[in-house]
């Protein structure tokens, strides 16, 4: 846990009763919530060590945008989507307590996997070979701004 002041020596207060928010550590990422716990229940969102309305897009589901949930460490260290009930069964790896940057194939929305080939390093969708999609890395990221790699 966290004071509410951050580095700068800001102070954040609770937007529904002024008292000071601290910052936690949950289940679904970290976030600020009322130093008046259970008084108040306020919580907010934490971006950038910041409290925010906004979900950092790094604890979202790359498929369905539903908020990423840290699974037990007895079942292993990754994440997995809210809506798992509701179909979606996406999971993404744990780094240092964050989730892994992950990523839609923008042709039949499975998740893109970075994978090893001949020439390098590249991202193909893990539907393959029902889809055939590619992009080259870029710093770790598939280049969605430059032509997708050659397909075979």
């Amino acid at each position: 846990m966290v004071d509410s002041e951050s580095k700068a020596g800001l102070k954040f207060n609770c937007p529904e009763c002024g008292a000071p928010l601290k910052q936690r550590e949950g289940k679904m990422g970290p976030f600020w919530g009322c130093s008046e716990f259970p008084k108040c229940r306020a919580t907010l969102n934490d971006i950038h060590g910041k409290p925010s309305e906004d979900v950092d897009d790094l604890y979202r589901c790359p498929l369905c945008t539903r908020r990423l949930v840290r699974a037990a460490p007895e079942k292993g260290d990754y994440w997995f989507c809210s809506g798992y009930s509701k179909g979606c069964k996406a999971t993404v790896s744990d780094n240092h307590g964050r989730p892994e940057a992950a990523f839609k194939c923008p042709e039949c929305s499975s998740m893109l996997a970075k994978r090893a080939g001949k020439n390098g390093e590249f991202w193909g969708c893990s539907s393959y070979p029902d889809c055939r999609t590619t992009f080259n890395d870029l710093n770790g990221r598939p280049d969605f701004d430059f032509l997708p790699a050659k397909r075979p």
